[in-house]
């Protein structure tokens, strides 16, 4: 046991020192600075209360879930306020020389990164892995420093910061709560834990009123796609989304999905998915689809849609399938038929659709390299949903 604590407390420093030594060359000393007062701060809360003598069974809670969900809302709010465009303006001691901090670095360093690495701690937490302590201490920590940096941006220049309406800082308020009380119950010894869940089935009116809704919003989605993104998207998300809906309408809207063991594979499936995000942003994929489909899809519109609004859903439904609720377990089926069938199209259809358009030999198109990572949780979890309820329609 001491030997895998060791091991555990090893890899985790030589994975974050390493990310902070590759953000000061690359960003320069501020993320940096970031990542390392939370690191040092993680580790001694860590050490001092959840590593000697670790609780026994670490498993996720709702406040760690919508911390996340609240950082995405903080980080669509600063993109929409230019955050990153008014840092770089007005602090640029900060960062690296010769640097141009647009959003696309923004998004990548200080967006994706910390997500990615919460959402896969999120998957440490809900496996029971020993690890899982140490990212519970590191999403609190994170979101009370970014809390406070936001609490001071927008303070510290009153007149000059886009405020939009102070959402920055009342969200930053609840976040800096959330966090400092969360903190608080792991000094105290009081960590949430899961409740035990009682898994109903939805019955037929109800079944067909979350339906009623949930093709609202597959209209609602496909409505704003294609006046933004053009049609060829649209195929793919808006399908995913049918499919998603077909597939719960005949299982987990009947049996709800045991969020013991789908949500670690749901939050595995977000971490590479944002991952994936990631390399779309960094290549930008709406420019490349824009090319292929002859319809133009800006990136104010890509950004909103894609990286900022999309997750926000998707995170919050990890909260609701924890809960066993149907918004999450429909999302679960959309985001696991979505990776399956839509992943593969940035080798097998995207690409060719270029060449056939544009001439040429086969060659990159945007998120190729991660695209068929989100589909191995994914291809896991298909066999599991229907299996389990084959099982739970056999026991009823």
């Amino acid at each position: 046991m001491q030997t895998n604590k060791l091991s555990t407390l090893l890899w985790i420093l030589s994975t974050l020192i390493t990310t902070v030594v590759i953000m000061f060359l690359t960003i320069g000393s501020g993320l940096a600075l970031l990542f390392t007062s939370c690191l040092i701060i993680s580790l001694i809360g860590w050490l001092s209360y959840t590593y000697k003598k670790p609780i026994e069974k670490t498993v996720i809670s709702g406040n760690y879930l919508v911390i996340i969900v609240l950082l995405m809302v903080l980080y669509t709010i600063r993109y929409a306020s230019g955050f990153s465009e008014f840092i770089y303006l007005n602090y640029t001691g900060l960062f690296a020389d010769g640097l141009i901090f647009d959003h696309t670095n923004w998004f990548v360093w200080a967006v994706c990164l910390p997500i990615s690495m919460l959402l896969f701690g999120g998957y440490l937490i809900s496996r029971n892995y020993f690890a899982g302590s140490f990212f519970v201490w590191f999403n609190l920590v994170y979101a009370t420093l970014e809390s406070l940096i936001q609490m001071y941006v927008e303070l510290i220049n009153i007149t000059e910061y886009n405020h939009l309406y102070f959402a920055g800082i009342l969200l930053s308020m609840v976040l800096f709560y959330l966090s400092i009380y969360g903190i608080l119950r792991l000094i105290k010894r009081k960590q949430a834990t899961i409740v035990n869940i009682k898994l109903t089935s939805l019955n037929k009116r109800q079944k067909n009123l979350w339906t009623i809704l949930f093709a609202s919003f597959i209209l609602v989605y496909a409505i704003t796609l294609v006046s933004t993104a053009g049609k060829l998207p649209l195929g793919v998300v808006v399908g995913s989304m049918v499919g998603g809906l077909i597939g719960w309408r005949l299982t987990t809207a009947n049996y709800a999905a045991d969020p013991q063991k789908f949500l670690p594979l749901y939050l595995l499936l977000l971490t590479f998915f944002f991952i994936h995000i990631g390399e779309e942003v960094l290549t930008h994929f709406n420019r490349d689809i824009a090319q292929i489909s002859g319809t133009p899809w800006s990136d104010s519109h890509f950004d909103y849609l894609i990286t900022f609004i999309g997750p926000i859903v998707w995170i919050y439904a990890a909260y609701s399938l924890w809960k066993g609720q149907a918004f999450g377990n429909f999302i679960l089926w959309f985001m696991v038929v979505g990776m399956i069938l839509g992943e593969p199209t940035h080798l097998l259809v995207f690409p060719i659709v270029k060449m056939a358009k544009f001439g040429g030999n086969y060659e990159y198109f945007s998120g190729m390299y991660t695209a068929l990572f989100p589909m191995i949780p994914a291809i896991i979890a298909l066999p599991m949903l229907i299996r389990d309820y084959k099982k739970s329609k056999t026991i009823a």
